[in-house]
């Protein structure tokens, strides 16, 4: 039988209903043999083939996506995994945003009551927005757009990632520094640009461009680092 297997061993070997491999038949993304008028089995090819549907599934790809990026060649699935990834690094923020708001509103919540705090008072000092959060909350309120840093999709990941350093973590960590010296570090807001190249980062402080990179593969562990020591000089230099 070539290695073939029916349908209740594959339907137990990958955690999978039956129904669900006779509905991926119907819409063309797996074909069995028949034995019989009802038997199904699959081979090696397919059981493969199923494989990658349920890796795919994993990753949140559509029926519908699917069917296209097995139908495309190898170019077609690294241009959709390049989609996916795009998309991924935009949930991952929004999730870190959640997060830091969350601690930001205990902190507040500690301090006055409830009738008492104001959204401004928590955005204010607060470093990355994602565009559901500056739907909800006009941007004006809190920020201002001349100290802003951007980073390009390709790179977001890395931004946020503890191990590279944390932008956002960094940023708070100077302005803490500034302050016991009586300095003081403006708002910044932090976001990702889909007008940067995938790998770029730019610096804006008091209106004006004043630093810009295009990072490397091997390189883009220092983004964060990098961007922190931008906007530092940039503060001396505007003190100066």
């Amino acid at each position: 039988m070539d290695g073939r297997q029916g349908i209740k061993e594959v339907s137990a070997r990958f955690h999978i209903s039956a129904r669900t491999l006779r509905y991926y038949e119907e819409i063309g993304l797996l074909q069995s043999h028949r034995r019989g008028s009802r038997y199904r089995e699959y081979d090696t090819a397919q059981l493969r083939r199923l494989e990658t549907i349920l890796l795919l599934r994993r990753l949140s790809f559509g029926l519908r996506d699917i069917t296209d990026v097995l139908l495309e060649d190898g170019q077609g699935f690294r241009e959709a995994l390049k989609r996916k990834i795009a998309e991924s690094n935009g949930q991952l923020l929004e999730v870190r945003e959640v997060n830091q708001l969350l601690k930001s509103l205990l902190s507040e919540l500690e301090t006055r009551p409830l009738s008492g705090l104001q959204a401004a008072d928590i955005l204010k000092e607060f470093t990355y927005l994602t565009k559901k959060t500056e739907r909800t909350i006009p941007m004006s309120l809190p920020f201002e757009e001349k100290n802003r840093v951007a980073i390009g999709v390709d790179i977001v990941a890395e931004a946020v990632d503890e191990k590279a350093g944390d932008l956002i973590e960094k940023i708070k960590a100077l302005r803490a520094e500034l302050e016991a010296r009586g300095r003081a570090l403006p708002p910044i807001r932090v976001y990702d640009s889909g007008d940067l190249e995938g790998s770029q980062a730019l610096v804006v402080m008091n209106g004006a461009e004043v630093w810009r990179k295009n990072y490397s593969s091997a390189e883009v562990h220092l983004c964060s680092a990098e961007i922190v020591q931008a906007i530092a000089g940039a503060t001396e230099r505007e003190r100066a």
